[in-house]
């Protein structure tokens, strides 16, 4: 009976050292998990019209896929060094094309930046976020350093006005978004990071037409566009991918050259006809109505359309000149312009809604700020 009961105990004592054991391994374990930066990333899924600052819009053309994301690069550099904490590049981006747009990214980071700071010594970061850089033919990875990011700039033709980019392009449309000098929170092993809400780079324009229907028994003339003309000076050759930050930065960054011609963005034999033009001025609705109200009347055929057009975004107040003639009348020029300078910076659409009435041509300006913000109106008669 004894030596039952001694084989039992020793047989408790060896599955408790056995449990023990367990123990500390998990302990060990955890431990050794590897100490990562947590990091959350939106993309722009949403447009906007405005008229001083009314309300969001969805992209204009949903197929034109103008937040779509194919690929994505994450840097993170010590704010005082300059030096590289961590670079990421996920292998997918499919969360931020869904619907919610928003993806959280584990970035790992040495032991040694993690010994730093759980002994208080966390730096403030700088953090880089780009999209699509295939867009604009720009090539970084790990290496690449905190000044060649800065440096960065969309030029050549990419979203000039030498070749018009009409529709977006197999790799998106470029996206940037940056914090600078920002504290890293959290412990180890999950530190983390302000969230970083990505940009578009560009903006874009379009031209929308159509004429007033002739009263019954009237004859329908044609009027027709000879030239529809953005003046030069007004689109920069250069501009920087990741803005400025900070209090008083401005929502654009370009360098000081701008094209040294006038666009042409072409001509129409003949506007088509509306009974009722006003109907598709912006009359104080809701930004996405009335970006609805105008995708249905293009789709009626009711209105005409040129472009989108998507370009480099601007500091100037952009000014053009539309020449149109009326049946065999001689031609004459209308103008048409931004109500203020800077509401091209980027990711704004400007809409140039363009009729003739008995009146003449009548030119009215829709600014879409940030494709979700706000509308600004703006009218230019012509007789």
């Amino acid at each position: 009976m004894k030596e039952i009961r001694y084989i039992l105990m020793m047989f408790i004592v060896l599955l408790l050292a056995a449990c023990s054991s367990g123990d500390g391994e998990a302990s060990d374990t955890r431990q050794k998990v590897p100490p990562v930066i947590n990091i959350y990333v939106h993309s722009p899924n949403n447009p906007v019209i405005t008229r001083g600052d009314v309300g969001e819009v969805n992209p204009i053309n949903n197929t034109a896929n103008e937040s779509l994301i194919t690929s994505l690069q994450i840097w993170v550099f010590n704010n005082g060094t300059g030096d590289l904490i961590s670079y990421y590049s996920p292998e997918s981006v499919d969360n931020l094309n869904e619907t919610a747009g928003t993806a959280s990214y584990q970035l790992s980071v040495s032991e040694a930046f993690a010994s730093a700071a759980e002994a208080g010594n966390k730096p403030n970061v700088d953090v880089y976020v780009l999209a699509n850089a295939a867009s604009c033919n720009m090539t970084f990875d790990e290496k690449t350093s905190r000044d060649s990011l800065e440096a960065a700039k969309i030029t050549s033709d990419f979203f000039g006005l030498e070749t018009l980019t009409d529709k977006v392009p197999e790799s998106g449309l470029p996206m940037s978004g940056v914090l600078r000098n920002v504290p890293v929170d959290g412990s180890s092993p999950v530190y983390r990071l302000q969230n970083v809400s990505l940009t578009r780079a560009v903006s874009k324009i379009r031209f929308v037409l159509c004429k007033e229907t002739p009263a019954q028994g009237q004859e329908n003339i044609a009027v027709s566009i000879d030239s529809i003309r953005l003046n030069a000076g007004m689109i920069p050759k250069k501009e920087y991918m990741f803005l400025e930050t900070g209090t008083n930065a401005n929502p654009y960054r370009v360098d000081g050259f701008y094209n040294d011609v006038a666009k042409e963005f072409g001509s129409l034999t003949d506007l088509p006809s509306c009974e009722d033009p006003l109907q598709y001025a912006y009359q104080s609705q809701n930004a996405q109505d009335y970006e609805n109200l105008i995708a249905e009347g293009v789709a009626a055929g009711k209105l005409i359309q040129k472009g989108p057009y998507y370009l480099r975004e601007s500091d100037k107040q952009l000014r053009g000149i539309i020449r149109y003639q009326k049946g065999g009348e001689d031609a004459k020029n209308a103008t048409f312009e931004m109500k203020t300078a800077g509401d091209f910076s980027r990711n704004h659409t400007w809409i140039v809604y363009v009729f003739y009435s008995k009146s003449g041509l009548v030119a009215i300006t829709v600014v879409l700020k940030d494709w979700n913000e706000h509308t600004d109106f703006h009218e230019v008669y012509n007789w």
